[in-house]
């Protein structure tokens, strides 16, 4: 096949698999009012990923800015 058949070919596009990332089973652990605060941070637009890694670090809780970033874009399984 070449390369025009290959893209018209919907079975080459099938949907990724995504899986629960470090923030989706953070908010399952943590208690309520934990979770409801961290979600209304990474809600507001104005909360740098940088901001909420830091602290997030700071309170044991090993998660970078890029996960965060992903998991904001609803790319992990737990958003979506």
């Amino acid at each position: 096949m070449g390369l025009l058949e290959d893209l018209g070919n919907e079975s080459n596009f099938k949907a990724a698999r995504r899986s629960w990332c470090s923030v989706c089973l953070l908010l399952t652990t943590v208690g309520k009012d934990e979770a409801k605060a961290l979600t209304e941070r990474m809600n507001d637009k104005h909360v740098a990923n940088t901001a909420l890694s830091r602290v997030l670090k700071a309170n044991g809780h090993e998660i970078s800015d890029g996960t965060l970033s992903r998991h904001r874009r609803g790319e992990c399984q737990g958003v979506a």
